[in-house]
């Protein structure tokens, strides 16, 4: 019998209020590789907290995260940042792209300061990801002179570059809206699978999931429903 697989990310008991002052209370989450798992939630209810916490941007006052079976909480600052920038990706609600650099160089960037790849293999990887999210064609051009869902493309790319664990995206549905939302959506489902990351995205409540996705819709600082445990009952 094979042992069972370690998740890439796990959350024990947190506890704690973000520097934006919303608050989680005892949550505790396994996040599988090759899934998106959707933090849904209204924007006092926590999820931010929770998004902050399980991307090791923050650290809570209880409890703890677990990156690949290993735990977080006796690591310094430093070795905290350097787990987070080797294991993690991230899309933030804003892009926060080089806006005087190209397409191709804000995606590479990474490459460089945290893998410190040749040029030929981060151009290897970094083509092969603008074709993934569709933007090849878009390569040598300067990100400010493209659209801002073009930019999400990029940003995503560029979260995907060092071949994360886990995938951040943050406030998923807060701008892209109707076409765009689902294209996106549709390409971080793509990414899970042919990543094997565990992507972890937090919506408003207003967003409807497709079978497959994990939904955890947290209510004042706790998890009120996992569909893992507790699907969703289709009227």
């Amino acid at each position: 019998m094979n042992p069972p697989s370690v998740s890439p990310l796990e959350l024990r008991n947190v506890s704690g209020t973000c520097s934006d002052g919303t608050s989680v209370n005892g949550i505790s989450a396994a996040f599988a590789a090759g899934r998106v798992h959707l933090l849904r939630g209204a924007n006092e209810s926590g999820k931010t907290a929770l998004f902050r916490y399980a991307g090791l941007l923050e650290e809570s006052a209880d409890g703890e995260a677990l990156v690949n079976g290993g735990t977080t909480r006796t690591l310094g600052e430093d070795a905290r940042t350097e787990l987070r920038t080797q294991r993690f990706g991230f899309v933030f609600a804003a892009p926060f792209l080089l806006c005087s650099f190209s397409v191709i160089e804000n995606v590479a960037m990474p490459l460089f300061k945290i893998s410190q790849v040749g040029p030929d293999e981060a151009r290897r990887r970094t083509e092969a990801l603008l074709d993934f999210v569709g933007l090849n064609d878009l390569a040598e051009t300067i990100v400010d002179h493209i659209e801002p869902y073009a930019q999400y493309q990029v940003a995503l790319a560029r979260g995907l570059i060092n071949e994360p664990a886990v995938l951040m995206v943050e406030n998923l549905d807060g701008t892209l809206a109707a076409a765009e939302l689902s294209d996106f959506m549709e390409m971080l489902r793509k990414a899970a699978g042919a990543f094997d990351a565990a992507i972890i995205a937090t919506t408003s409540p207003e967003f409807q999931p497709q079978a497959g996705d994990r939904v955890l819709d947290i209510v004042d600082g706790a998890i009120a429903r996992d569909s893992e445990i507790q699907p969703e009952i289709c009227e």
